[in-house]
């Protein structure tokens, strides 16, 4: 039926130009056939349905919660590792404001403690953006690409702090800060194996296969159990030709 209306509509279009070659039929409307609703049953009998098909993807719920819980670790790790070396450096001697926001820290616990969630957020951001190169093909964590993730934000939020860089703006601060930032990328290296020793975010789905056929000799000879219908209800004015702008 579908056929018979596409082919009417074709054949109505190659006679309109000669409709037009005398003028006078120009406006004339041309025949067409169009399909209102249509309903069907389609009868199908399964044949076999022992096949199944292993499918591995990665687990993003569970992508989700590690990536959470990693960004976590990091800025903790980070904080404690580094904020010692920032205040050995630059000891606190009242002349200027990066030394007594570093001395701040070494006895505000809540001011560390908010400090390392920002962290954490700003990590876990960079992480989401970088998700598709993030996890390998067997379902490990791409240490590479999680530590440019993690040296990224610190750059940015920690070595780029603004209430650090008249530190920095010392003589030979750009050596120092190129020390730490060695001295933390190392430091990063050594701990993640024992943070993503356990992680694997891959997990296996079984999708079943169906054998099915339509040919009337084969539905006669399957049991009636085995035959099941489809039933297919198509409205045309309910399909959106065009999409709104």
């Amino acid at each position: 039926m579908i056929v018979a209306q596409h082919e009417a509509n074709m054949y109505a279009i190659s006679l309109e130009d000669v409709y037009k070659q005398n003028g006078r039929l120009e406006q004339f409307a041309l025949p067409t056939v169009a399909v209102g609703e249509v309903e069907l049953d389609l009868r199908y009998g399964v044949k076999s349905d022992s096949v199944q098909t292993e499918q591995y993807e990665i687990n993003y719920p569970l992508l989700r919660k590690v990536a959470k819980q990693i960004s976590l670790d990091f800025a903790k790790a980070i904080i404690k590792s580094t904020l010692p070396l920032l205040q050995s450096l630059f000891p606190e001697d009242g002349t200027d404001s990066g030394t007594k926001v570093l001395a701040n820290f070494a006895i505000d616990d809540n001011l560390k403690r908010k400090y390392s969630a920002f962290l954490s957020r700003k990590i876990l951001k960079a992480m989401q953006l970088s998700f598709t190169s993030l996890i390998k093909d067997d379902g490990s964590v791409n240490d590479s690409v999680l530590l440019d993730c993690i040296l990224s934000v610190c750059d940015e939020n920690l070595l780029g702090h603004e209430d650090l860089q008249v530190l920095f703006n010392r003589p030979d601060g750009e050596n120092t800060r190129k020390d730490i930032r060695d001295n933390l990328e190392n430091f990063l290296k050594n701990m993640m194996p024992s943070i993503l020793k356990d992680i694997n975010l891959k997990r296996k789905r079984i999708i079943p296969s169906v054998d099915v056929t339509l040919n009337s000799e084969e539905l006669a000879n399957l049991p009636e159990e085995c035959i099941h219908t489809l039933h297919f209800h198509v409205s045309p004015n309910n399909i959106k030709l065009y999409s709104e702008e």
